[in-house]
């Protein structure tokens, strides 16, 4: 049976101050979905809102943008499956193995709240799966 995974991303791409930009950390994201996909996992990225998921450009400069996170910004697809992530809402929790929740200063604002993230997690601990989360 193959393994089903949720990664959440942010949808915020500012902190408080306007001027100030942020929103995910790409390699938090790459790392693992890489990962996981070298095994054959099914995975679905999510935020929040749905949507696009601004990248955090501290992330995105040397020495921070390793290979993976590289590879991801030269390609079109999966540049394509952060400018279009699904919401909650959409997901069906029983379908899935793990949610890993991604890094980056922006989810402080919009994770810790959001009800619908709160009910997948829930959901998907309760029926004995995985709730992982890297950084913030």
């Amino acid at each position: 049976m193959v393994k089903r995974i949720i990664h959440v991303v942010t949808n915020v791409a500012h902190y408080d101050d306007p001027g100030e930009p942020t929103g995910l950390w790409l390699s938090e994201l790459t790392h693992a979905y890489d990962h996981f996909e070298a095994r054959g996992f099914d995975q679905v990225i999510i935020s929040p809102k749905g949507g696009l998921s601004p990248l955090e450009p501290r992330a995105l400069k040397w020495p921070l943008l390793d290979a993976s996170a590289k590879a991801w910004l030269d390609s079109p697809h999966r540049m394509a499956l952060l400018a279009d992530t699904g919401r909650p809402e959409d997901i069906d929790p029983s379908r899935f193995d793990a949610v890993y929740f991604t890094g980056g200063h922006a989810v402080m604002w919009d994770f810790p709240d959001d009800a619908g993230l709160q009910f997948l997690a829930r959901a998907v601990w309760e029926q004995g799966g995985i709730v992982s989360s890297v950084c913030h």
